[in-house]
């Protein structure tokens, strides 16, 4: 057997990780590794045309992809410049080439004609809280599920391709899921078949890369109906799911195209009210009342003396007389006012939140009705739309959880939801929202303490 010395060929990596992982048995293939005592990580990867292990040394995870020296070459240098174009994928760190015995291909003139034995390894790090599609299989496949799981490839795939990326590869195998910044974001976990260009790449190969897609979630199907152990008749994968998908790149590229003329769309206004009541919570004083108008009360240049802030006044009324009101409200108010309104007593730490999310949905009906519907109105549509659907939901995710961790999380994910609402400029569905939070956010994060959002 070669020494670890004599087997490597070619390192290309940052002296720092060439030290942690140097001691490694290079040139021995890596189903091996484990039974030479390198300490591998019991994480679930994905499908894989190559043997992939995962590693910890000196403190840091590796993923490691056993390939020809070529194709390794060719991954890393494409990682490399994704990242420099702003794209998500696996974080590069380098490759190795170790020497291998020649392999016989045949013969030529009647001689025997043999080809390289090397082999490459593509060296990526593996980043906290990043899932491959596999564990993913494991959350019911139900269309809340699913619409998640394609934005976030569409968004990826639409970032890739303006970046001059045609991938060739495109498949829920090929994609890690990252859970870091409160969002489904997809990562491209393998750029072996990738190919760069400057610019956006043309329609054509947009088309073929859209097309390879589609073609695999209908086969990936059977994959996730045996992780499941689901029954043959059972249908995860539908003609509706690559309508989706197309219908949400399509969508998001036409989207950016008219970015600049968003100018006065709902969430636009929506954003600026949000500013307006968070620096009003943040000087300590509670809305009573968003008007229809209200928007046009910004505190961009507005004073507010503690003698006038102290009791309800209006900010720039509209004709109708309203418009924002504030006041100086002790806690207890809005637990009052929210037993009111859906008959439940909420933590006194919760009740504003849980209160400014409820005053948000009777802006959002008000604009959409050209009146002021009132809060009992808003409290009714937001008991059923909103109320029992996310208590159903925390019924299954935290069943043993007392009162306090319960509305926490409660009211945690209708910040998020909220955010992603703000982020993708539509109404996101509170199930949505719900199983968005499960997958991005540990349940131990789950507080009464956060900061105040809507």
């Amino acid at each position: 057997m070669k020494s670890m010395r004599s087997a490597v060929r070619e390192v290309q990596l940052p002296n720092l990780d060439w030290a942690r992982v140097r001691q490694f048995p290079w040139g021995v293939p890596l189903t091996e590794w484990p039974e030479r005592g390198v300490p591998t990580l019991s994480v679930r990867r994905g499908e894989s045309r190559h043997e992939v292990l995962f590693v910890r040394s000196g403190g840091r995870r590796y993923a490691l992809k056993e390939t020809s020296p070529e194709a390794a070459k060719h991954e890393i240098a494409v990682l490399r410049e994704l990242a420099e174009r702003d794209c998500r994928t696996l974080e590069q760190v380098g490759y190795v080439v170790t020497h291998g015995e020649p392999v016989a291909v045949g013969e030529i003139g009647g001689r025997t004609a043999y080809m390289s034995g090397d082999v490459g390894y593509c060296i990526t790090r593996l980043a906290e809280r990043v899932l491959p599609q596999s564990i993913l299989y494991r959350y019911p496949f139900n269309d809340e599920n699913k619409r998640l799981l394609w934005n976030a490839i569409a968004e990826l795939l639409l970032d890739l391709h303006e970046a001059g990326c045609y991938w060739g590869d495109p498949s829920l195998a090929n994609v890690l899921i990252d859970l870091h910044d409160e969002r489904l974001t997809a990562v491209m976990a393998d750029a072996e078949t990738a190919e760069l260009v400057n610019g956006p790449i043309s329609e054509g190969l947009r088309r073929q890369d859209l097309e390879a897609f589609v073609e695999s979630i209908e086969w990936q199907a059977e994959d996730i109906r045996l992780a499941r152990d689901l029954p043959e008749e059972a249908e995860l994968v539908t003609e509706g799911d690559a309508q989706y998908f197309l219908s949400r790149y399509e969508g998001l590229r036409a989207a950016r195209a008219l970015a600049a003329q968003t100018h006065g769309t709902l969430f636009t206004r929506l954003r600026q009210l949000e500013r307006t009541v968070q620096r009003l919570n943040i000087l300590g004083y509670g809305v009573l009342h968003l008007g229809t108008r209200a928007l046009h009360a910004t505190l961009a240049t507005m004073e507010l003396p503690g003698e006038i802030a102290a009791r309800g006044v209006d900010l720039n009324p509209d004709s109708s007389g309203s418009g924002l009101r504030i006041a100086t409200l002790r806690p207890s108010w809005y637990v009052r006012r929210v037993r009111d309104l859906l008959g439940v007593r909420l933590p006194r730490a919760l009740a504003a939140r849980i209160y400014n999310h409820i005053s948000i949905n009777k802006w959002l009906l008000s604009e959409e009705q050209g009146h002021d519907v009132g809060m009992e109105v808003a409290a009714r549509d937001w008991y059923e739309r909103v109320h029992l659907p996310l208590l159903s939901f925390l019924d299954a995710y935290l069943p043993d959880e007392d009162v306090t961790t319960r509305y926490a999380t409660y009211a945690d994910i209708l910040d998020h939801t909220w955010q992603m609402s703000q982020r993708e400029e539509r109404p996101v569905p509170i199930e949505e929202g719900a199983m968005d939070y499960a997958l991005t956010q540990p349940r131990t994060e789950a507080r009464s303490d956060s900061p105040q959002a809507l």
